[in-house]
């Protein structure tokens, strides 16, 4: 398999996490060597300043860019699954161009098309209640822009299930 980066897309709240969590799993289970980068995660350990700002949020895909190239090219990982918003569709396309540039992958971006509301009505760390009540600024979604994918190698639906889901996305990387 050429080494893969599997960068799924989508707002607060879509299932990015959950779908990562069960494809990494999948991704072991068929023998591949597999690595998972949640944005939150890196979030919680990144050193700098860390606002939702435009900014701040294209310093944390340039900082998942270092980690994944560092999973790809030393690591030799098969396959690097990435949980991102990542709201830019400027973003993702220069993560796709550095990545199968430098790191020589394949770059599989995964939209996960789920409406505002249903996000909303999920929240399942209270943000979209925190920025709507003023708490959070530059939210995605809410206050900040979100730009669905324009070009995404995999669209899943807001009503597929996670098992849907996880089998058309390892469709793609085979």
């Amino acid at each position: 398999m050429k080494p893969t980066v599997i960068w799924i897309t989508g707002l607060s709240g879509a299932g990015k996490t959950t779908v990562a969590e069960l494809l990494e799993q999948y991704c072991f289970y068929k023998g591949h060597k597999v690595g998972l980068l949640d944005g939150d995660v890196i979030r919680a350990t990144y050193e700098k300043p860390k606002g939702f700002d435009m900014k701040s949020r294209e310093r944390m895909v340039n900082e998942m860019v270092y980690r994944v190239r560092n999973m790809v090219e030393f690591q030799k990982v098969d396959a690097t699954i990435v949980a991102m918003i990542s709201p830019l569709q400027s973003m993702r396309d220069n993560a796709r161009k550095l990545l199968t540039s430098y790191s020589g992958a394949k770059f599989i971006e995964v939209y996960l098309d789920t409406p505002l509301e249903i996000c909303e009505q999920r929240d399942p760390k209270g943000l979209y209640k925190k920025a709507r009540a003023g708490e959070i600024k530059n939210f995605t979604g809410i206050d900040s822009i979100y730009e669905p994918a324009t070009h995404a190698e995999v669209i899943i639906p807001f009503n597929y299930t996670v098992d849907q889901a996880v089998e058309m996305i390892y469709n793609a990387i085979i």
